[in-house]
């Protein structure tokens, strides 16, 4: 497909019409989800990957199971969502679940015009504009993903504690929490932090935090955890008076106000 089609606006548009098949308990085969949204049926399978990638991280039930070949009644090779040889319970789960009152995720592709990350290389370009952005991006998931994606360009691909630059390790680190974030914080890129998983759920349990200077500190004093291996001594205690690496630009550092709210919720 070319590389100006925006499969997550397709998303947008295959999203009700699927929601509208699993309220009827009934599958629709590719060219009929075609027809109906308007493009070539070999153009579904791209669409459909941002819809199964979505319920896979949001643990919903598998709504591309609906999407079938015709005369075969199953979905195609790129169905990974669920064991197709467990295809009734599958199918039962998605029409069984209330899809109507989550609205549609992808919203914002329609309206806007836009994918995720040109949502993310415009809070990286102006973080001004992370209220704006919010208001477009309504679905939680999608909003950590995009948030994710602004501090990986403003990371350069790298955690802020220890370095390690394997994308599917990096995740984004939220400063102050977002049940405490007002809208308008939630996509600041200088309301997070690019850290790799265990650093990530390390900062979030307040064991390494970080001052206004952006140095890193353990909080394990009277090792009430026993003794440490070495790779715990990697990973937190060596950490210690360490600078983490924060962007350059000075626009897309943690603000002080972020960090001093989050300190003082430990």
């Amino acid at each position: 497909m070319g590389s100006n089609v925006n499969h997550e606006e397709r998303a947008a548009r295959a999203w009700p019409v699927l929601v509208s098949a699993a309220a009827r308990g009934r599958e629709i085969t590719y060219g009929e989800l075609a027809n109906a949204i308007g493009v070539h049926h070999r153009a579904v399978s791209w669409l459909l990957g941002p819809i199964q990638d979505y319920c896979l991280e949001e643990k919903l039930p598998p709504l591309t199971i609906l999407v079938v070949q015709a005369g075969a009644g199953r979905p195609g090779g790129g169905f990974i969502a669920w064991d197709v040889g467990d295809f009734d319970e599958g199918l039962r789960r998605v029409c069984k679940f209330d899809w109507a009152s989550m609205g549609n995720p992808f919203d914002y592709a329609f309206k806007a015009g836009k994918t995720q990350e040109a949502l993310a290389a415009s809070l990286v370009n102006t973080p001004e504009r992370s209220e704006e952005v919010y208001t477009l991006v309504r679905a939680r998931g999608i909003t950590q993903r995009v948030f994710r994606a602004a501090l990986l360009r403003a990371y350069r691909g790298a955690c802020a504690f220890c370095g390690l630059s394997f994308p599917e390790a990096l995740e984004g680190a939220h400063i102050v929490p977002w049940r405490s974030c007002a809208p308008h914080e939630r996509l600041d890129p200088r309301n997070g932090l690019l850290l790799c998983s265990t650093h990530h759920r390390l900062f979030d349990a307040d064991r390494l935090t970080l001052t206004t200077d952006f140095v890193i500190e353990h909080h394990d004093a009277a090792d009430s955890e026993g003794e440490y291996s070495a790779a715990d001594e990697h990973l937190t205690r060596r950490l210690h008076g360490r600078r983490a690496t924060v962007p350059e630009r000075h626009d897309l550092r943690p603000r002080t106000t972020y960090i001093v709210r989050r300190n003082k919720m430990r």
